[in-house]
């Protein structure tokens, strides 16, 4: 079995200005640079045999290129006996239509995936269950945080590996934009070169 969950790659420049809030709250697990992400669908355990049709179905999905800012931050679960950190995004509707169009390819694969109203947020820090903690100082620091702006032209799939030390994610694979028709047989090797070459087509990384 492995477990996956498709989502963004979080670019440098917008980890880097999320530094000055993963911090300042105790009891708070804050993520590794290597685990900051944003969600687009949840898969969870699938039989490995299951990934190649997944990624199949996600090759299909095309991207339009948007902007991605984050902004502001916010928690799940009580003030007192909060259960997660959060930092929200700038303009949620590029993101949402994105999750509706992976969740409706992923609808034609036989895995289960987690269906909850969609608010896509990157998880900044967690908390053990029952922990208590004082946010408020935290919340009002960061209701003004804003990112620098990048532009997404890809999304990927994500398998996770929970350990002592926290999850690790493993990039299994990245989509972009898919070819609009599909090619005829002889042109299929030219078609693949020129969809590296515009980024709808991405190599797996191992």
């Amino acid at each position: 079995m492995v477990r996956l969950f498709v989502g963004l790659e979080i670019p440098e420049t917008i980890r880097d200005a999320l530094s000055e809030v993963r911090g300042g709250v105790e009891g708070a697990h804050w993520q590794r640079d290597d685990q900051l992400h944003l969600t687009l669908a949840f898969i969870g355990d699938v039989p490995k045999k299951a990934l190649h049709e997944i990624e199949g179905e996600l090759s299909r999905v095309s991207v339009n290129p948007f902007d991605f800012a984050l902004r502001g931050v916010g928690l799940f679960g009580k003030p007192k006996q909060p259960k997660c950190l959060w930092v929200g995004v700038e303009d949620k509707a590029p993101l949402v239509h994105l999750h509706e169009k992976i969740v409706n390819a992923l609808a034609r694969v036989d895995v289960d995936v987690e269906r909850r109203k969609y608010k896509p947020h990157v998880t900044l820090a967690r908390f053990r269950r029952g922990a208590q903690a004082r946010i408020g100082d935290w919340l009002l620091h960061g209701e003004n945080l804003y990112t620098p702006a990048e532009t997404v032209q890809h999304f990927t799939l994500f398998s996770s590996q929970r350990t002592n030390e926290g999850s690790y994610y493993t990039v299994e694979s990245r989509f972009g934009r898919a070819l609009e028709t599909e090619p005829e047989a002889g042109d299929a090797e030219q078609a693949y070169h020129m969809g590296r070459e515009f980024g709808w087509v991405l190599e797996p990384a191992f």
